[in-house]
This record gives C-alpha cells, structure tokens and sequence, in this order.
C-alpha cells in the first residue's frame, strides 16, 4: 500500500495511457472492419494452389501458384463461396509498407470488395532475402509479389475470378501497370488494374495495346513531383497539371497513339471506351473495357492520405466490376477510413506518453533508483534570466535565441547537400551492415546537425564564459557562469544501468505494440509516422542505426538541457526548444510545396524524394524534444533521453523503410 501512496500518479499515468490505448484500437479495428462486418487477417508466407478456369467457368490443366510475403487480407462477410466477391490488391510506393493502402482497403472492404493489401519485396514485412538480392535496382524497383497475391486470390473460394482487380502508388503503380502488361501476354486473370501516381503505358507502333482487353485507370495529383510530364498537341512541353491536355493522355484514353493533327480535349473522371466517354452511375460497371483518368488536388504522397483519393478508388472499382452481389452502393464521398485514422493518431498519443509513467515507476526499483535526480541537484545553475537585466543577462537571452536560431536554420538548409551529397554514399553508406536505402542518408544528415550543433554550443559558452568574466571585473554582477556538459555528467555504472533501463523501457513499449497488434490488427500512426510490428531480423539493424542517431539525439538532449532560461515555464522551454528543433527541416518543406502549388514546378527538382523522406521528421523532432526535457528533469543528466529516442525512433524509422541489402545479423 506504502508503494501504492507513493506512486499513485505515476500508476494513474500508466493506467490512463493503457486505457486510452485500449479504447483508442477497439474504435480504430471496429470502424477497420466496418462494424465487424469484415475479417481482418494478417497473412505471411501464405501459399494456394489452384488450376485456370476458362471463359465458359471450365477447369484447365493450367496450374495457379498463389503467395503472399506479406498482406492484410480483408474479407466481407457477404463474400462466399456461393456469393463471390470481385476482389482486389493493393500496394505502396517506394519506402512505404502496405498499411499505407489502408485507406483504400477499408473503403472497398465495406462496400464488399474482398481486398488484399501488401507489401512490396524490401519493404515492410516483405524480406524475402531471395527477392531483395536478385533485384538489381534493390528495392526502389522491386516488383514482386503483386501478381503472385493476384494468383493468391484467384485461388479463394469466395473470390469471382472473373473480376479481380490491382492498384498501386507510385512504384506500386509501376509494379501494377507491369504485371497488367505481363497479365495480359499469359493467363489474363486480371480485369482491371487502376495506376496510381506513376506514368501508364500508352499505345505505340511497337506496342500497340499494352494492357490487352482489360479496364485501366490513372489516379494522378494535379501536382506530382515525379510523373505525368509530356507534350501538347503542338508538340511543347507539359508540366504535371497539363496532363489531361497532354498527347500522353490522349493516346491513353483512346487506346492507340496519338498523331498530329488530333485535337485533345479530354475530361477527367470519365470512363472512355475507344475514345467515347460512357456515363454510367456510380455503382453500375462499364460493361466493357474502358480507360479513365482522374485528376485528385493534392500532391504524389497525399494519393494514399485524402479523401479525394479514396474517392476515386472506390469510383474506379466499381466502374469495373459494379457492386458486390448483396451490398447497396455506397457513394465514393461517404468515407469512414479517416475516422480509423484518428483513433490510430489518439493511440500514438498515448504510446509517446506511456513512456513517462514507465520511466517513472522503473526509477522506483532499487537497481535503477540512483538514476534518479537528487533534490540537491540545482538544474538551473548558469542559466540566464529573461527577466533580470544586465550585461551577462542579456548576452545569455540573445545568445539562446541566436544559437537557436542559428542551429535550426542550418538544419533545414544543409539537409538538401547532406542528402544529395550522401544518397548511397558518405559516411553511413549501404552495405550489409547498413542496408537501407534512406535510412543511411538521413543519419549523415543527423551527423552534420549533430556537429554543427556542438559548435554552436561551444561558441555560445565561450561568449557567456567571456562577457561573465567581464562583467564580474567591472564588479557589476556576481556571475555563475556554468558548465555546458554538466547535464552530461554520468559515472560508469550509471551510464550502463542507463542503457539497460532504456532496453526495458522500449521493449515493453513495443511489448504494447505487439500485444495491441495481435488483439485488434491495427496500429498506431498518423499517415507516414507509424509504429507498428516489425519482424524479428531487423533487430541487428536497429541497433546498428541507433549508434549513430544517438550522437544526435545526445548532442540535441545537450541542447534541451543547456538551451533555456531559468525564469521561462516548462512549457514555454519546450514549446521553443521543439520550434528550435523542427522548424529548420519544415521551413525547406514548405518552400518548397509552396512554390510546387503555386507554379507547378519544385524549388529544388533533385529534392523531389528528399523532402518526402522526412516528412515525419517534423514531428519526430518536436516529440524528441519533449521526451529530453522531461526525462532530463527526472534523471539531472541527457542520457536516458538521449538513448529512449535514438532506439525508439531508429525502430520506428528502420520498420517504415526499405532495404535494398538483405538483413543480417
């Protein structure tokens, strides 16, 4: 009872942050599943066996080999096997895993399509070692698995085999227009096959139907950083936005090459069948094979995070393959995929906050309670004051914002040369013991903040150190002048009994995530910023990783502790500290999709990627921030911060992105 009294808050933090978890992914599976109306399954290394049907519904001799790497299987329960469903595939784009289908999958599932959304080869769970390494372009090209999950359907009794359909973004788009082509010279299972944010083939003289007999569409951003340039009819050249005024389009729509000569005057959203635009109402298919090209505002990584989007998905599917026997339409505009969202983004508030009250009732066990910071220990000591005045006073104020200032800038503006300088080389470069694509770039951009960082901080002290030393000589203050590497100050054993509680504090986090994933199936994120399982072989990796985000996050927790004024509040400290930190890398996003929506074209074309990478980033940075601050304010010393973020956000990153290396131990 005595530990009880003691602990009360912390135990009432865990107990509300659990809870939230909880009630947070009952909600997030329920709305997933549409009430409980579809099964959700997690498929690995699932394989079926099936033979070839003919037109007439008649067995062949012709063998069906069906796998799936990695997938999330949606079933309606109005899908049997005497009422089959059309089913569909869905997969991602290049450093992404297939819950960023999710949107898609949810709203075709509760209008009961059966779906299946996966992961690429060296993404997400997809680490088949075989398929990585035979890939000569690694994973930015991979293409397997998507046919092979669309012979895995075909295979399901409760799936109609004459209407499966693929989709995919971006180099999933690439991936589904390849496996239509290929589809369409071989078995010719699949009927329909929607591109979403990647070039479609267009009929040529060397090619002249690349898609055979089969309904084909685009989902393009009016501003796509990658895709979609081509000429207009007088043979000049078209940025993104011009598409649907493009020769490219035309020929796509029409279903032949386009010729000088033919005026182009297409609109979007509308299905084409031989160049005449059939209306049909939303639920009814086509009846025949068409092309259609829909244009979504936004730009390429919002196609799997927007409403219009989902829209559009759901539009195309069923112009394809109409409504699912025993399902009423469901307009495109009634969507639910972004209430699973927000319930997914309330459980990542709570997984960032229980690391709190697990810290707080680990410091209470006798192996780790000499971690925590003793009431003698002033944490305020040479820091300046906003309020009071005088020579050193001011020189510390305007050196705090100077040199944050000053850090934040640099971080934003010299990302561009570290990523582009260190894509696939510099000093963490891709190899076994550094496989990821990305991964690696962004940690020697950590590498140069990190440096850049410590330099600020020695400049700022050695201006206090000088202008204290000044102002003591005139006899006009009594200056303490502080240590800057005093919140680093740690023994041996401390720093080892650190370490160890970092380990348990991140494993029974993730303990959660596992535990939450095998209840519910769902996990916790906010569109590109996802913690979710990862398998097992990864763990070296992280490891490896987080040695180097730790000289980051070390020198950052340096910051948060030592970058402050004693008379601000905590909040005001860690409000400022989070902008410090985050604001340089969300400055040089928004210049440059600010210039991309206001004229079409990047500000800087070689970052079309690069600023996509560290999209998460943003709040990355501001919830590192806090977690220092607070952990620093428990402990008196970075370490335990600085450790807690370079493992868990190194886990999060390592499990969100590709690998063009096989993973090693």
């Amino acid at each position: 009872m005595e530990y009880l009294r003691k602990n009360k808050k912390s135990l009432l933090m865990l107990a509300i942050a659990l809870a939230v978890i909880l009630v947070s992914s009952f909600f997030a599976s329920m709305v997933q599943s549409a009430g409980y109306k579809s099964s959700v399954t997690d498929l690995r290394n699932e394989t079926n066996s099936g033979v070839l049907y003919d037109a007439n519904g008649n067995p062949t001799e012709t063998k069906v080999q069906g796998k799936v790497a990695s997938g999330i299987l949606f079933v309606p329960n109005t899908a049997t096997e005497k009422n089959p469903a059309p089913a569909i595939v869905l997969t991602h784009g290049y450093l992404n895993n297939r819950e960023l289908q999710l949107q898609n999958a949810i709203e075709l599932a509760r209008r009961g399509f059966v779906v299946l959304t996966i992961d690429r080869g060296g993404h997400g769970h997809n680490t088949d070692e075989d398929v990585i390494a035979g890939s000569p372009y690694g994973a930015i090209m991979n293409t397997s698995g998507m046919y092979d999950s669309a012979k895995y359907l075909y295979n399901l009794p409760y799936v109609d085999k004459a209407r499966i359909g693929i989709s995919g973004h971006s180099m999933g788009g690439m991936t589904t227009s390849s496996v239509l082509s290929t589809d369409a010279k071989g078995i010719n299972i699949i009927a329909a096959g929607l591109i979403q944010g990647y070039n479609p083939s267009v009929p040529n003289a060397l090619n002249p139907n690349p898609y055979g007999n089969k309904s084909v569409g685009v989902l393009k951003a009016m501003d796509d950083e990658f895709f979609f340039a081509s000429k207009d009819e007088t043979g000049n050249a078209t940025i993104c936005r011009e598409y649907i005024k493009s020769q490219a389009a035309w020929s796509f729509l029409n279903n032949k090459a386009y010729t000088a000569g033919n005026a182009i005057n297409l609109t979007f959203g509308k299905p084409y069948v031989n160049g005449a635009i059939q209306e049909v109402e939303q639920g009814t298919a086509v009846g025949q094979p068409f092309r259609v090209i829909y244009e979504a505002n936004e730009i390429h990584p919002l196609n799997h995070f927007s409403v219009e989007s989902a829209g559009y998905v759901v539009d195309f599917f069923y112009s394809a393959f109409g409504t699912p026997a025993n399902n009423g339409v469901i307009g495109s505009g009634n969507q639910i995929w972004w209430v699973k969202e927000m319930f997914s983004l309330i459980g990542l508030a709570a997984f960032f906050f229980l690391i709190f009250p697990v810290v707080s009732l680990l410091l209470t066990l006798p192996c780790f309670a000499s971690l925590r910071k003793t009431e003698e220990l002033d944490l305020d000591v040479g820091l300046g004051s906003i309020k009071k005045g005088g020579l050193h006073g001011i020189t510390k104020t305007v050196t705090y914002f100077a040199g944050g200032v000053a850090t934040m800038l640099f971080g934003g503006f010299i990302f561009r040369k570290a990523y582009t300088t260190y894509a696939g080389k510099g000093m963490i470069s891709p190899s076994d013991y550094f496989p990821q694509d990305t991964t690696g770039s962004v940690a020697n951009w950590a590498l140069v903040c990190a440096g850049f960082a410590l330099f600020v901080m020695l400049v700022v002290w050695a201006i206090n150190f000088g202008v204290g030393k000044l102002a003591k000589k005139l006899g006009k203050e009594e200056v303490a002048v502080g240590n800057p590497f005093r919140c680093a100050k740690i023994d041996l054993i401390s720093f080892v009994k650190t370490a160890l509680l970092t380990l348990l504090v991140v494993g029974l986090l993730y303990a959660v995530v596992f535990i939450n994933w095998g209840i519910w199936t769902v996990d916790f994120r906010i569109w590109t910023l996802d913690v979710k399982v990862f398998n097992l072989n990864m763990i070296p990796t992280m490891f490896r990783y987080s040695w180097v985000f730790f000289i980051f996050y070390a020198i950052s927790a340096m910051g948060n502790a030592g970058f402050r004024l004693k008379d601000l509040p905590e909040w005001a400290t860690i409000a400022i500290n989070a902008f410090f930190n985050s604001f340089g890398i969300l400055l040089v996003i928004l210049i440059q999709y600010i210039t991309f929506r206001s004229t079409g074209v990047l500000w800087q074309k070689d970052m079309a990627l690069g600023y996509i990478v560290v999209f998460p980033m943003v709040a990355v940075l501001a919830i590192a921030t806090i977690i220092s601050r607070v952990l620093y304010k428990k402990t008196g010393n970075i370490w335990l911060g600085a450790m807690i973020n370079a493992l868990l956000f190194t886990i999060i990153t390592v499990a969100n992105t590709a690998t063009s290396i096989p993973y090693s131990f």
